[in-house]
């Protein structure tokens, strides 16, 4: 063995032994990495590095690294598989939303419709004392197509939210991207 082998292999002994003494003491030690690309071992990580990306090496010499950025779990739920497998594209789940929600709009439609032929027919009742009954009913019905109207729009509103909700997780599960926001009107 030549002398610089032997100097290099000195060298490397006296860098591991004191990792292997902290290894001992605190059964881990920690590598990071400074501004400058620098690697470090140490048995505590300084302050100004905690919240980066470092390694926990354990006395296994197992790496374990904290901090990192994961992307999404691809699948993390029957949630998430029931929705791969019941939609293709994010087209798709738009078509079933709108599908759903277009049902509940043509319901409010015809209400709405029947409202305005109620309101028509309060008018024409008001001040008739004669017909105190029927102003009493069509006002009657008349809270009870604008309170049916009402829940309807909320529903709607229900569904769209569940629906964004899983158009976004479906883009997170196929990485897709975000679309691009509309710009504001000027």
């Amino acid at each position: 063995m030549s002398m610089r082998h032997l100097g290099l292999l000195a060298a490397l002994a006296l860098a591991v032994f004191p990792m292997a003494d902290a290894v001992a003491s605190s059964g881990k030690i920690y590598r990071w990495v400074d501004e400058n690309g620098v690697v470090h071992f140490g048995d505590a990580i300084p302050p100004e590095y905690s919240k980066e990306r470092h390694d926990v090496v354990d006395e296994r010499g197992v790496r374990t690294a904290v901090n990192e950025a994961r992307p999404a779990e691809p699948v993390q739920s029957d949630r998430d598989r029931a929705l791969l497998a019941t939609y293709g594209s994010v087209g798709e789940i738009e078509e079933v939303r709108d599908r759903r929600t277009g049902y509940l709009d043509a319901q409010n439609d015809v209400a709405r419709d029947r409202l305005e032929g109620l309101k028509t027919r309060r008018q024409e009742l008001e001040g008739n004392p004669n017909a105190m009954n029927e102003l009493a009913t069509v006002t009657q019905r008349i809270g009870e197509y604008e309170a049916e109207i009402g829940r309807r729009s909320r529903e709607i509103e229900r569904i769209r939210g569940d629906f964004d909700a899983d158009i976004r997780r479906f883009r997170e599960l196929k990485g897709l991207p975000e679309p691009a926001q509309p710009a504001p009107p000027q």
